[in-house]
Formats: C-alpha cells, sequence, structure tokens
C-alpha cells in the first residue's frame, strides 16, 4: 500500500468517528481564546496555533487509534473531581496477578533499589504488577470514574527564585558552579559547586585577586537550578544554537568562539537545554522515531475496516560532557527515557529529569502483554529497559493513556540511572523544591474546580512517595505553590458557588500534609495573576480592572492573616523580591474602565511594612505591547545586589520588533542602562526569529554584559556606559 493510500485510509477512518462537540477544532480554539481573554498562563515554548495544531493531531489519532484524549491545566476539558483523602503511607501488596510473570530486569537494573515504595495517598498507588497497569490503561483510555466528592485534607529562607549569583576568581579558567549548597560571604551569595573538593570552602578558592560575579538563569526556587539555552560559568559562555553546544570564551573581556559540540546524530534530533556546572555540561536532547501502525485483529490479513495510526517514538536524552578542556569537549555519558520532554531540575549532581509519554494499549491479550518478552513493547523504557512495576503509581482518579516519567542522574556517574518513578496520570504541573517534587492537576469543571496536588520526596536521587491533598480551585500562577522548611503553601482561584464568581484561597500543610490553615474567599470577583512567597510572607496579585496587591502574614499557620492591600491601575504577571524591603511587578497599564491594555509596566512596590504597601515607581513602556518575560520566569535577568533587571520586549506598531531593555533602580525610580534594538538594518528580526521575545537572555560576567540568542552573542561594557563593543554571529 502506497503512502498516500495510507494516509487517506487515515482520513477515512477519523472521519467516521464522531468526536465530541466539546472537543472540535472550533471549540478547542474559542477556549483558548477565551482561556487567553481569562488570562490562563501561556505556556513556554507552545504558541496558540501550536496548542490548536496539537489538539487536532490528538483528536485525529485519538479517533484513528482509538487512544482516549485527555487534556489538563486550564483547557477547560477536564474529568470529574476525585475525592482525595488525608495523606497516608499504604504498603504495596506482594507481586502475583493473571497473567503476570516475574521480570527481573527492569529500568534501573543494576543499581540499588529503593525498599517498596509508599502510595501517594489515594491519589496514587503503586501498581502491585503490570497486570494492575495493563488494567489502569484499559479503564483510563475508556471512560473516566465519577466523583466521589471533594475532600480537602486535614492536616525560613524563601524560595524567592533569585537569579542565582556567582564568585569565581578571574585568574582561573573556572570554578564550579553547582548548587550543592549556598553560603553567605560578606554578604554575597556563593554557590559552591560540584566541581570543587568535598568540603571546600569559600576561603579556599579565595585569593588576594579581584572577585568576578556573573549571573545564573532566573529560578524558581533558590538552590534547585534549572536548564537554560544559555549558561555561562564566567569564563565561557554556553549557547544552544542549531542543534550544537558552542562554547564562546568571555575572558578577558574576549568574544570569541572557541569550542563546538555536535550533538545531533539523526535529522529529529532536538537539542533543548543544558546545565553547566563546573567541568561538566548536560544536555537534553529530544528525537523522533515516529512510525504507522495499524490497528487490527489480524495485520496480517488487511480489510476496510483496518485503521492505521501514528505511533510516538520520542525520547529524551541526558547527555554529559566533561568541558576541562572547553575547545576538546568529551562525551562522558548517556541516560535516554521514552517521552515529550517536559521539564528538569538540578539539586547539587543530580539531575531530575520529567518526560510525557502516551502508553497505547498493546494488541495483545493481557496474559501476553504483561510477559517478560512483551511488556517492553507498551511500558515505557529507560535506558532500554521497562520501568519496573513496583516503581509505576496507578492515578485512582482515572487518569488515562497519559504517563509522567521521571527520572535521576548522578553527573559524576553519567550513564546510569539512580531511580525512576513512572506515574498514570493526565497531563500534570510540577513544582520542584530542594527536598520534593509536586505534581498537581485539575479535576472538574471551571465552577468547580479541585486541585489535586501529590508530593514525592527526594533524597541523593531517591524518589518515594509523601502523600496527597487537594484543595480547592485552580493554582493560576507558576509561584503560587511553594514549599519551606517541607511545608507546603498553596494559593487558588475558585468560584463562589453562590454568584459564580471569582473569589481566592490560600492553603497551609505541614510535613505530613495535614491542613494547618486557611483563608477562603478573598478579593471576590478577581483572579490571581502573580505570587510569591518570602519567608513567611505570601504576596499575591489579583485583577479585575484595578490591581490589589495583597500581603499575607504565614508565621502562625494556624491563623495566617491578611496584613496589608494596596490597589492601582493595571496588573502584574510576574513579581520578584528586590532585596528584602521591595518587590517588582511586571504586567500591563489598563485602561480602569474598558480593561485595554496601554502599554508594559513595571512597578516598584515598598514592601517593608506589609500593613502598608506602597507603590514607590510605576513605568509604563506605552511603545511596547508583550515580553514573554511575563510567563517564562527564564526570560529574566533580576539581580538586586548588581541592581540589574533586563528582558526583551515586543512592539507591534508598524511591525514586529523587539528591543532589549536593561533597568537600574537609583532609589526612586528606574532608569534605563541600555536599549538594544534586535533587528537588522532593514528593520527585521535578528536571523529570522520574528519577534520571539523569548529567544534572548541577558547576562553579566564581571564587567561586561552580554545580550545571547541563538543566533548571536553582542557585549558591551559596563564601566563605559554599556558601550558595545564586540558582536559575534554563529554560523
Amino acid at each position: 500500500m502506497s503512502e498516500k493510500e495510507i494516509l487517506d485510509k487515515i482520513e477515512k477512518s477519523a472521519a467516521q468517528e464522531k468526536i465530541p462537540e466539546n472537543i472540535e477544532p472550533e471549540q478547542i480554539k474559542r477556549k483558548l481564546k477565551e482561556n487567553q481573554k481569562n488570562k490562563v498562563k501561556r505556556r513556554s515554548g507552545i504558541t496558540y496555533y501550536g496548542a490548536v495544531a496539537a489538539a487536532a493531531l490528538v483528536l485525529v489519532i485519538g479517533a484513528a487509534g482509538g487512544i482516549h484524549a485527555v487534556t489538563g491545566g486550564g483547557t477547560g476539558l477536564m474529568t470529574a473531581p476525585v475525592g482525595i483523602e488525608k495523606a497516608a503511607s499504604g504498603q504495596k501488596s506482594d507481586e502475583g496477578s493473571e497473567g503476570s510473570s516475574e521480570l527481573k530486569d527492569g529500568a534501573t537494573a543494576g543499581v540499588e533499589k529503593n525498599a517498596q515504595k509508599k502510595d501517594a495517598g489515594s491519589l496514587y498507588t503503586v501498581a502491585k504488577n503490570y497486570g494492575e497497569v495493563y488494567d489502569a490503561i484499559w479503564s483510563g483510555s475508556g471512560q473516566e470514574k465519577e466523583a466521589d466528592g471533594i475532600a480537602v485534607a486535614e492536616g525560613d529562607s524563601s524560595n524567592s527564585g533569585d537569579a542565582a549569583t556567582y564568585i569565581m576568581d578571574d585568574t582561573s579558567d573556572t570554578v564550579g558552579a553547582a548548587v550543592d549548597g549556598v553560603e553567605e560571604i560578606g554578604g554575597t551569595q556563593m554557590i559552591k559547586g560540584a566541581g570543587a573538593q568535598e568540603g571546600q570552602t569559600a576561603a579556599d578558592i579565595s585569593s588576594d585577586t579581584a572577585k568576578q560575579r556573573y549571573s545564573g538563569t532566573n529560578l524558581q526556587t533558590q538552590g534547585v537550578d534549572e536548564s537554560d539555552f544559555v549558561k555561562t560559568d564566567g569564563s565561557y559562555i554556553y549557547t544552544v544554537s542549531h542543534n550544537e553546544i558552542l562554547i564562546t570564551d568571555i575572558r578577558k573581556k574576549a568574544l570569541k568562539q572557541i569550542g563546538k559540540i555536535q550533538i545531533s546524530e539523526t535529522s529529529s534530533d532536538r537539542v533543548l537545554e543544558m546545565y553547566v556546572d563546573g567541568d561538566i555540561l548536560s544536555v537534553i536532547v529530544e528525537s523522533e522515531d515516529s512510525g504507522l501502525e495499524m490497528q487490527a485483529d489480524d495485520t496480517e490479513n488487511y480489510t476496510e475496516d483496518c485503521i492505521y495510526y501514528f505511533s510516538e517514538g520520542t525520547q529524551t536524552q541526558v547527555l554529559t560532557y566533561d568541558i576541562s578542556d572547553p575547545e576538546k569537549p568529551v562525551k562522558t555519558g548517556c541516560v535516554t527515557q521514552d517521552g515529550r520532554y517536559q521539564t528538569s531540575r538540578k539539586i547539587g549532581n543530580i539531575i531530575y529529569l520529567f518526560t510525557n509519554k502516551r502508553i497505547s494499549m498493546p494488541q495483545q491479550t493481557k496474559e501476553e502483554a504483561v510477559t517478560e518478552e512483551n511488556v517492553s513493547g507498551w511500558i515505557p523504557l529507560v535506558n532500554d529497559n521497562a520501568v519496573d512495576a513496583e516503581d509505576i503509581y496507578v492515578d485512582n482518579g482515572g487518569g488515562g493513556s497519559n504517563s509522567l516519567l521521571i527520572s535521576s542522574v548522578n553527573v559524576k556517574n553519567p550513564d546510569q540511572v539512580v531511580d525512576n518513578t513512572m506515574i498514570l496520570s493526565q497531563y500534570v504541573d510540577i513544582y520542584v523544591s530542594e527536598s520534593a517534587f509536586y505534581v498537581y492537576q485539575i479535576k472538574g469543571s471551571w465552577n468547580d474546580a479541585v486541585t489535586q496536588i501529590a508530593k514525592f520526596g527526594l533524597a541523593d536521587g531517591k524518589m518515594d512517595a509523601d502523600g496527597a491533598v487537594s484543595v480547592n480551585g485552580r493554582i493560576t500562577d507558576t509561584f503560587a505553590i511553594n514549599e519551606q522548611s517541607g511545608k507546603l503553601r498553596v494559593l487558588t482561584t475558585s468560584q463562589d458557588s453562590v454568584n459564580g464568581e471569582d473569589t481566592n484561597n490560600l492553603y497551609l500543610f505541614d510535613k505530613n500534609l495535614s491542613l494547618t490553615g486557611k483563608i477562603e474567599g478573598l478579593a471576590q470577583g478577581e483572579e490571581i495573576y502573580a505570587a510569591r512567597y518570602l519567608g513567611n510572607m505570601a504576596y499575591f496579585v489579583t485583577y479585575r480592572n484595578t490591581d490589589p496587591l495583597f500581603a499575607v502574614d504565614l508565621s502562625d499557620d494556624r491563623n495566617p492573616k491578611v496584613l496589608g492591600e494596596l490597589k492601582i491601575s493595571g496588573f502584574s504577571e510576574y513579581l520578584h523580591f528586590w532585596g528584602d524591603d521591595k518587590l517588582i511587578g511586571i504586567g500591563y497599564e489598563t485602561d480602569e474602565k474598558t480593561g485595554e491594555h496601554t502599554g508594559i509596566k513595571i512597578t516598584m512596590f515598598d514592601i517593608s511594612d506589609p500593613a502598608d504597601l506602597k507603590q514607590v515607581e510605576s513605568l509604563v513602556l506605552k511603545d511596547y505591547n508583550y515580553s514573554e518575560a511575563l510567563y517564562n520566569y527564564k526570560c529574566v535577568l533580576a539581580d538586586a545586589d548588581e541592581n540589574l533587571l533586563g528582558f526583551a520586549l515586543q512592539s507591534y506598531g508598524d511591525g514586529e520588533s523587539v528591543t532589549y531593555l536593561l533597568l537600574t533602580w537609583n532609589g526612586e525610580k528606574f532608569e534605563t542602562l541600555l536599549s538594544q534594538s534586535l533587528t537588522d538594518k532593514a528593520g527585521n528580526p535578528d536571523q529570522s526569529k520574528a519577534a520571539d521575545t523569548s529567544a534572548y537572555r541577558g547576562i553579566y560576567a564581571g564587567d561586561m554584559f552580554y545580550i545571547v540568542s541563538t543566533e548571536k552573542i553582542i557585549s558591551y561594557d559596563r564601566t563605559q556606559e554599556y558601550c558595545m563593543q564586540k558582536s559575534i554571529d554563529f554560523k
């Protein structure tokens, strides 16, 4: 059969399937537009049209291959809420079920295993065997379980997300810059590198020469590193460009490309992001191995009733390189796992990799599918081995056929997986603290949404569930969920059951996920747009036609109190602390009557007295319409110690254009240090990057500042009023 005939057959098969009205393409578009209007957060790297196309593809595949389409987050297409009881730690039952056989080698073969993993309350329970996994996928890909009610579980340094700041000796090529621990050296934050010898202190690496500071990636949680397409160690800039890693020497104010790592091995490889940790470079790569599969009782005998569908073969890799000689990087290891890349985090020497994988029902009976020779055909693989049944969590709320796969890799032993966990669930969002990761998803319709949260403890790469809770409402901002000293704090937006208006809530939990305190019914008719926690204080912004900033005291976790509220025009989409007594908000100025956006707005709040919040300065940039910095914190350079705030902005005007703006705070107002147009002489965006404000990073090292994209680097001398020095184009 020709390719055209196969595609015609797919189209015919899909046309015969009736698509539910609420997920037809036009309905998807309408939902997305409504969500955009209602300010549901945009996910980094997913455009509006890309989301529509992806939804349409899921529909076609679902119709053609009998795969149940599930969505998560704020799409409004959600299953009924499922009750979650108080966090519990249940013991996994003994192995053995119908048709199962003992499988000796799993994804972590050769690695010392954890003790039996615990259940995450009643939300996710550890599978007894592959037969139970098979049953869960079969059940979830058909119809969802009905709701049995909603139960809210009963039950001081902040994760401020500041950009990591590093110190290095100007006379050395590099000092390890990992996140093994944080110390204070004369008021300056020092991040000890994994590359440094064990027990090495600041005094060991200090010298009589001047210290050179350099910027790191803006983080959601201090002490938890995040990957990005640009990294620096103060001596070199590492950039992802056209599926390569380019290494640029910036020592002594140079700007010279001296190394290149050709990573892509197949036409489908996509080099995404990386970590730089002393002499170790870790690269995240995604690749495709797609094909067509036939769904029929007997594939040997083709009939008109056969259905073809695209099989998913996406894999994600963590490749590790020794960059002690940046001109000659050496590959030292590789770990591969199934699924599309969602995110990753690095704590000390351990990288935690999160991928999503749709699991298709095997074309075999249950007895056949769970045998040793067949299980790797439908269970996701890690390093070519199927995930052990004892590492798989089943979603008791009807998770469907999507899986979240998490593996941990020690960069010192980069060929082996320390541990892995798989969760059968709908699409979930992820928050990672220094000691745990949390997965959360919305269940229920828009007006009775419940957010289900499961906690998994982290210890030197090992992962185990600590319990689960649910809270009323939906988490609408990345920074609305936070952990401090093992205690969970969550801000949500829900709808009032009486008048149907939005209302907002705060829930506090102890280390055992027991509810200790809460505030409900805040800011009636408004929704949380931005949030941030600092020590025992929570700050959040809600919006309708004005922007109230709330300050809540969490010091008594049984009796949290709203201390202050400040109303101003417009709203903030991103909040960032500026020292201990200031808070910067980045968002939009709006017309108070119509709500129309009138420009990008940067606000400096005085939070020195939480009971008396003040707006110190408000800078409205009327010539700009959009910035990805509002929704992707990695795009923001925010360093109070260096007094630098920078990000790229977009202007529509007569044509799309992008400008990188770098500001400083003089104590009374914002001043512009640099305003660099990122278009060519003809007005075209840099190397056809369109007006993509997520494509640029501002970083500094010593006396130099750099604007970096996947296409070029521009350097500026900070001692000469940010005068442009050099520019290098990647080829």
